[in-house]
């Protein structure tokens, strides 16, 4: 992201929880009748999450302890604003971020069915993706979506847009596996290569306590 100054979003249909993505899977029923909706095939989102102290969080996604990872942090508003940003002619109802709402099977199955024979669009399908089960409470997710329809995806399913990660991004955070004693020199090579100005730390999660 600090070298080429872009970020990416993936497309929904990619993702490996297909109950998650049961309108994308499902279409719309009308007259007895499946209709897919074309406009699903250009969904595209990026995950975040509100938690800042979580163990769950650093060892679902940074738990090789012989690889370096980094979190960064940003706030919705600069978020939104940096794909805004990007892309000036974008139409408002075609972005949007909203927090996760962690519902029981029942409740998305019962939202599905009250929505199932609607036509589908760009903010039905948004709302759709808000809506996660209970399981996943722990990832405390917001997320950053967008719809491409008229603009063509890599072939991994990306959809890539110009940042500026100095204004997006307001910390930066080191994984907690991470040898406390070499951490200084890893700080200023991490400043050196992003040229970042903001905050930069190391997680403690796992440091022993110096009482």
């Amino acid at each position: 992201m600090f070298e080429d100054r872009r970020s990416a979003m993936s497309k929904v249909e990619n993702w490996k929880d297909n109950f998650e993505n049961f309108l994308m899977k499902c279409g719309r029923e009308r007259s007895g009748g499946r209709h897919d909706d074309t406009v699903r095939q250009g969904i595209v989102a990026q995950c975040w999450t509100k938690e800042i102290y979580s163990e769950a969080m650093w060892g679902i996604y940074a738990n090789d302890r012989n690889t370096r990872f980094l979190r960064i942090r940003s706030t919705p508003r600069k978020l939104l604003e940096a794909l805004r940003c990007a892309k000036p002619n974008l139409e408002k109802e075609l972005c949007r971020i909203g927090k996760v709402e962690y519902k029981k099977t029942n409740e998305i199955r019962r939202w599905y069915y009250r929505h199932k024979s609607d036509e589908v669009n760009p903010r039905q399908l948004f709302e759709s993706l808000l809506r996660k089960r209970k399981a996943f409470s722990h990832e405390n997710e917001v997320r950053l979506m967008y719809c491409a329809k008229t603009i063509p995806l890599d072939q991994e399913g990306l959809f890539w847009y110009d940042v500026d990660p100095k204004s997006m991004i307001t910390q930066i955070m080191a994984d907690p596996n991470r040898n406390r004693e070499d951490w200084t020199d890893e700080k200023e090579k991490i400043q050196s290569k992003t040229k970042f100005c903001g905050e930069i730390k190391r997680s403690k999660i796992y440091d022993a306590p110096d009482w």
